[in-house]
């Protein structure tokens, strides 16, 4: 195989997949990416069996054929050579690459090892601007659970229904969704996706603004951007009937700024209990005060204007949970729709964009007596 291609193609190429690399693995070949030449293309392939990444490039091909190459040698190879055409030649399993005066030889392992990439065998899919997929991701996965005795948590639900996607997210302590519109589709669809998948599907998508295609069956989700694709496996488990926990009725609000608010969490935040994290919230007519103490250091107490017309609350949170709220809320003021002390509250903006929905939801704390 012969390849010659300019160092900052294929250096882009490298980028869009080096994220899915698995930096131990008891396959050596899963630490390699996959380099295939056919005509005038390459098409890099790199996987951690759960998540594969695929992307092509143009380039002037002598002699096809495919390799694995050990990616992250590769990449900093690539990365430190600079912008001007390079060569490529594999000889059996031996690489030599060479560009300018450099010249570097590696050993790869045969195509043959490297395992197959997923191919989505039912062609449901949807459609929607990349930048809003984008939004929808990085505003609801934090809320995610990490303990793996919960496998289904850990995922992110993505429903299909109608002109609406939902992705959702919780850990059981808080919950995050958002409602986008999308191109209608005839049938409901539930997908139960993995945060790296999603994680690296952001980093794909970048600053980019084109339309991207989820396609999808029982097994996978295929994200497909321009000449890149990412193929998650779903996570198998029964995802929790979340709508039944939002308290769609609670109807005592708060209205604060939403940047006043995150910046007394923060400070008051100081103060707070370690393993807790706990601050208190005093609700008032027209006021907000925040408050946090632990023994033996000191506390901390501010006062927020706001706006409520209910009885007196006082409501104990934890203050990572309300910044990780926060910060996701674009709009200059937020609402909290609260029933009573011990009770879920939810957070939502005060002003929605376009049409999508987003709602939090967040567990209390009890205070101490």
């Amino acid at each position: 195989m012969k390849i010659s291609i300019n160092q900052d193609k294929i250096f882009s190429s490298l980028q869009s997949i080096i994220g899915v690399v698995p930096t131990k693995s008891t396959f050596p070949v899963l630490a390699n990416v996959l380099l295939e030449a056919t005509k005038d293309k390459i098409k890099f392939s790199a996987t951690d069996l759960e998540v594969a990444i695929v992307t092509e490039t143009e380039a002037k091909i002598t002699n096809p054929g495919a390799i694995t190459i050990p990616a992250r040698q590769f990449f900093e190879i690539i990365k430190q050579l600079p912008s001007l055409p390079l060569d490529i030649e594999v000889n059996e399993n031996k690489i030599a690459i060479k560009c300018d005066k450099s010249r570097f030889n590696l050993i790869g392992i045969p195509k043959d090892e490297f395992p197959k990439i997923p191919e989505i065998k039912k062609d449901k899919q949807i459609k929607l601007l990349a930048s809003l997929l984008q939004s929808a991701i990085k505003k609801t996965l934090f809320a995610a659970a990490n303990d793996s005795s919960r496998p289904a948590l850990c995922g992110v639900l993505f429903q299909v229904n109608g002109d609406k996607l939902r992705v959702v997210t919780t850990d059981g302590r808080r919950l995050a969704l958002m409602e986008s519109r999308i191109s209608p589709v005839s049938q409901k669809s539930e997908l139960l996706i993995p945060p790296k998948g999603l994680n690296l599907v952001n980093k794909m998508i970048g600053s980019s603004d084109q339309e991207i295609i989820v396609k999808f069956d029982e097994n996978y989700s295929q994200f497909i951007l321009g000449n890149t694709q990412l193929f998650a496996r779903h996570i198998e488990g029964v995802y929790p009937e979340y709508d039944k926990f939002i308290p769609w009725s609670n109807d005592r609000i708060v209205t604060v700024n939403t940047e006043i608010f995150a910046a007394g969490v923060r400070r008051v935040a100081v103060f707070s209990d370690t393993f807790t994290s706990m601050i208190k919230l005093n609700i008032m007519a027209d006021s907000l005060d925040l408050s946090s103490r632990t023994a033996d250091i000191g506390e901390a107490f501010e006062s927020l204007a706001a706006k409520y017309g209910g009885e007196e609350m006082e409501i104990g949170y934890n203050a990572n949970y309300l910044l990780d709220i926060i910060k996701n809320v674009e709009s200059d003021e937020l609402n909290i729709y609260l029933s009573a002390p011990l009770a879920a509250a939810i957070v939502r903006p005060s002003q929605e964009k376009d049409d999508n929905k987003l709602v939090y939801l967040i567990m209390p704390i009890r205070l101490p007596e």
